[in-house]
């Protein structure tokens, strides 16, 4: 069985902290908390229609496609990874807000391969695109420097 905690430590970084900021921050935190309860209609919700899920290098070699696309996407893409663990976890270890409409979120994700039974502790760092109010984009990195530096390229 596959469980997922998003347990939070109390460090919480917003650079340029304006309202639009700290409403982005919202809402990525309202995606991780729908996913924690296991309510993705809510995560669905909060995701532009035409969303784009890119996954990191490392996880692209392991077969996983490299791009997701809609709603539907995003269903796939949360069924891609965690489905491969036993006992999986994601703990938000940090959030930052850049001015605008960007968002990098550093993960702590831990789980026991289903086939292998190895456990396994990773860190991700997952870089948001906010428009009008909805996630329309989301980009996994295994390096926390690619993550920001995209989010700067993207700016």
């Amino acid at each position: 069985m596959t469980t997922t905690s998003s347990r939070r430590r109390p460090s919480r970084t917003v650079e340029g902290s304006d309202p639009l900021s700290e409403h982005n921050v919202d809402l990525i935190r309202s995606a991780f908390d729908a996913y924690t309860r296991g309510d993705i209609d809510a995560v669905l919700a909060l995701c532009a229609e035409d969303i784009l899920i890119a996954q990191a290098p490392e996880v692209i070699a392991t077969g996983v496609p490299p791009e997701q696309h809609g709603r539907d996407g995003v269903l796939e893409a949360l069924d891609l990874w965690p489905n491969q663990w036993d006992d999986f976890q994601i703990e938000i270890e940090r959030i930052v807000a850049d001015p605008g409409d960007h968002v990098v979120v550093a993960t702590l994700q831990r789980g026991r391969g289903r086939q292998s039974g190895v456990e396994v502790e990773a860190e991700f760092f997952f870089t948001f695109a906010v428009r009008d109010a909805r996630i329309a984009e989301w980009r996994i990195f295994a390096d926390e420097g690619e993550a920001v530096a995209a989010t700067r390229s993207r700016g």
